[in-house]
């Protein structure tokens, strides 16, 4: 195929796999509308320079992403999930074509297309480029400073300094200085393995990307000061040393990230053997070590760092790519690596009849519910059984994609056990995109429905009068002020008008009273529960201030008052 064709082909399936279900899954998480909120904000007070909430609080993160959703969220008011989280697929879409075009210059055509879809169909890579997040927005800018280094080492190409260069600034305007770091890192452990980075032109890299980004965080210090430098210290040193003085979360010893990372790599988790096989000449050649050096010392960093998250490792995945792609091209051979990749490969098969098994079963009525809820909380227990509800209204689809993966599970097996892993990729790849794209326009909408509280927030907003105030405590959970009307307001502590409406999660009206200390009157109820508070309430709050229920009082049940509608 001719590198056009494919790199079209390449584009349109990622955008394809990434923006399905975008506009059809209502936030129901707290990161996406937290970031929502921001760009928000961004569009109704001008402020373009230092992203901040609604509030005036600072945003966690440096400007990029949110520079880039509010150019769409402007263009597409109406769909705010959809343009909150086209910046994460376009950029997740522009690393694939950049490791694609990548591999395709270092270790010839065989390469580049094993290597896009593997970074393209990774399950962590996929999980982000369909997440109103800024963690993208990092890991394709830095895909930019592999690439720029690798074809340096490989082939001297002019302008890989500067696309190395802007992948860095681009990273640091995206996360933070964590964007030189990786880098420098890298660079460090392929000067110990090889001796040479003197094609990297490491310092005028950095250095460059470090002063142009610093024009950013110059100007944003000169108007916020102090405000910005606690920003800085608490998402990076505090966030690496100590995520609670941080009040970051995300605590885990230094292990946890092995089985996440593995995770995180399927379906090509068994495969990875492959990712060694450019490696094993001597001496190595400089891009194969190059990708291995940013992979091993980016996961000792995020290993070492007290804050771990799976989504952290991201910017390692297109180095895995790569590898990945040059093993799939390598010459045949039959040595270890190739024999370790070829039982891994026997996998494949029974998974994919398993989950074509499964999709048929749920398909035909089987209701897994029943067996599994006694270790599921009740949360998830409805979670489960939205899911069940949603693949019976979705049954003639997912039957004839079951049946398609039962039908190409011979031709996956025969070439693993051929080791003809371009085909096996292709074919991989293929049923991973067809599975997943399924799940988010047919499955995930409904659990996100079941979740979310856009639905309830909207009937809320048809029952309160034009102009009238709806009051919550503050600071409010990031998606009910998301989705909440526009005249939201923080509860006085001296109390409101009498009936006014006022939102309340269900364990803040349990500890709560009117000032005779009765009940507060409940209005409506969410179907949406959030772990550790309950359902949303819509509430007439009384005359008065609220006062706190008597430590001794039992907490009473959520009841809606009679003739009104729960939800």
């Amino acid at each position: 195929m001719r590198a056009a064709r494919e790199a079209i082909l390449v584009a349109a399936g990622c955008l394809a796999l990434y923006l399905a279900g975008a506009a059809d899954v209502p936030f129901y998480t707290r990161g996406e509308p937290r970031e929502g909120l921001v760009v928000r904000e961004m569009l109704r007070s001008h402020a373009w320079l230092v992203p901040a909430r609604p509030e005036g609080e600072l945003a966690r993160k440096p400007p990029l992403y949110y520079w880039a959703a509010a150019g769409a969220l402007g263009v597409l008011p109406e769909r705010p999930e959809l343009a909150l989280r086209l910046p994460s697929a376009v950029l997740g879409t522009a690393a694939v074509l950049g490791t694609w075009a990548t591999a395709r210059a270092v270790w010839g055509a065989a390469a580049g297309l094993p290597a896009a879809l593997v970074l393209a169909t990774t399950f962590e890579w996929t999980r982000a480029a369909l997440s109103a997040r800024v963690d993208m927005a990092l890991a394709a800018a830095l895909t930019a400073t592999l690439a720029g280094w690798t074809l340096a080492l490989a082939r001297g190409t002019r302008g890989a300094t500067a696309l190395a260069a802007l992948g860095a600034t681009l990273g640091t305007l995206a996360k933070g200085p964590v964007a030189l770091v990786l880098p420098t890192l890298a660079a460090a452990g392929l000067r110990i393995t090889r001796g040479e980075v003197r094609p990297l032109r490491v310092l005028p890299v950095l250095g460059g990307a470090a002063a142009l980004a610093g024009l950013w965080y110059a100007a944003a210090f000169a108007r916020e000061g102090s405000a910005l430098l606690e920003v800085v210290a608490r998402e990076n040193w505090l966030r690496f040393v100590d995520p609670e003085a941080a009040a970051t979360g995300h605590a885990h010893a230094a292990g946890y990230l092995v089985p996440l990372g593995l995770v995180g790599l399927l379906p090509w988790t068994p495969l990875l053997p492959l990712a060694l096989v450019p490696l094993r000449d001597r001496p190595r050649p400089a891009a194969a070590a190059l990708a291995a050096a940013w992979v091993a010392t980016g996961a000792v960093f995020f290993s070492l760092a007290a804050a771990k998250r799976s989504v952290y490792l991201l910017p390692l995945h297109p180095a895995v790519a790569l590898l990945l792609g040059a093993g799939v091209a390598a010459p045949p051979a039959n040595g270890r690596l190739e024999r370790l990749a070829r039982l891994g490969a026997l996998l494949f098969a029974p998974a994919g009849l398993g989950l074509a098994a499964l999709g048929g079963a749920l398909v035909l009525g089987f209701d897994p519910v029943p067996l599994v809820q006694p270790w599921l909380r009740p949360d998830d227990a409805a979670g489960a059984a939205t899911l069940a509800a949603a693949v019976r209204a979705a049954a003639p689809w997912l039957a004839l994609l079951a049946g398609a993966t039962a039908a190409a599970t011979p031709l996956v097996a025969r070439a693993a056990a051929r080791a003809e892993w371009r085909r096996l990729v292709l074919a991989v790849a293929a049923l991973f995109a067809l599975w997943t794209a399924s799940f988010d326009m047919l499955l995930h909408p409904a659990i996100a429905r079941e979740r979310s509280l856009k639905g309830f927030l909207a009937e809320v907003s048809r029952s309160v009068p034009p102009g009238a105030p709806l009051y919550a405590l503050y600071p409010p959970d990031p998606g009910l002020r998301f989705y909440a009307p526009a005249a939201l307001r923080e509860w006085p502590h001296q109390g409101a008008a009498a009936g006014a409406p006022l939102l309340l999660w269900e364990d803040e009206w349990q500890r709560l009273r009117d000032p005779s200390g009765r009940t507060l009157t409940v209005l409506a109820v969410s179907a949406a529960r959030q772990a550790g508070r309950g359902r949303l309430a819509l509430v007439a709050a009384p005359v008065g201030p609220l006062v706190r229920a008597p430590d001794t009082a039992v907490p009473p049940p959520l009841e809606v008052r009679t003739g009104s509608r729960s939800r």
